[in-house]
């Protein structure tokens, strides 16, 4: 494996390792019931893993519940979220998980909802609090082109493909899939006050179940799929995080 590549990994790793250190030390919750209902929410719907078509990746719609969360969760609630969404798609059903493949997927997640969290209740300000959907759009529109870029950059990185070019080919896989999520969330945020978020979460509940069951029945359900090459057997590092596969030649 490239030197470049181990670099890239072993910062991101470092880096969500200290998100992560962060977040514990500053523990705050303002509903510890509605915190636990939309961990358990995300982490359910990580396990609901399809195929993205013409790519060996998956995707899970753990991000409608991660979404949520920044809207009535504090910053270290939703780190706790991610760290353990990211836990569950890259372990449920995994075929001899790497330590290293699971703990970038968990940072890369990490980061990524980290970075969505903060700069969208930094950009809106006083009035993230009153405008609920606005957050949702812009903490979504923010985490996905996150995790496709941190992705990406290992895939091209491993395999000596250009950046935009992975890039490119992961975004236009997730893109439709995350919307529609997108669009639910916003609805749900808009629907509910603060406190009572986790009862519009626990709607959406049937939706994502009845969006993952038609997935199915348009493929076959499947494991978890490294995004690495076979030519870097003994060197495997990452799942697929939340949907962004690797590219095909």
């Amino acid at each position: 494996m490239p030197r470049n590549a181990k670099t890239y990994i072993g910062l991101i790793l470092c880096s969500g390792a200290a998100v992560v250190l962060l977040a514990a030390g500053t523990w705050s919750s303002a509903s510890l019931l509605q915190f636990a209902i939309l961990l358990g929410l995300a982490t359910i719907s990580s396990a609901m893993k399809i195929r993205i078509p013409g790519i060996e990746g998956t995707m899970s719609p753990n991000f409608v519940f991660l979404v949520l969360g920044v809207v009535v969760c504090s910053f270290s609630e939703v780190v706790a979220m991610t760290l353990a969404a990211a836990l569950v798609q890259s372990l449920w059903t995994a075929r001899q998980p790497r330590l290293v493949q699971v703990a970038f997927s968990a940072a890369a997640l990490v980061l990524s909802a980290s970075v969505a969290y903060q700069a969208s209740h930094l950009l809106l300000g006083s009035m993230a609090g009153s405008s609920p959907i606005a957050l949702v759009i812009l903490a979504g529109s923010l985490y996905l082109p996150l995790n496709t870029a941190f992705v990406s950059a290992v895939i091209g990185l491993v395999e000596s493909k250009p950046f935009a070019q992975v890039g490119r080919l992961c975004y236009q896989c997730a893109f439709p899939y995350f919307m529609g999520g997108l669009v639910f969330a916003g609805l749900m945020s808009g629907s509910f006050s603060g406190p009572t978020i986790w009862r519009g979460a626990l709607m959406l509940l049937p939706v994502t179940v009845l969006g993952y069951l038609y997935s199915l029945s348009q493929r076959p359900p499947v494991a978890s799929a490294p995004i690495w090459p076979a030519h870097v057997a003994d060197e495997e590092l990452v799942e697929v995080g939340s949907g962004f596969p690797r590219s095909r030649s």
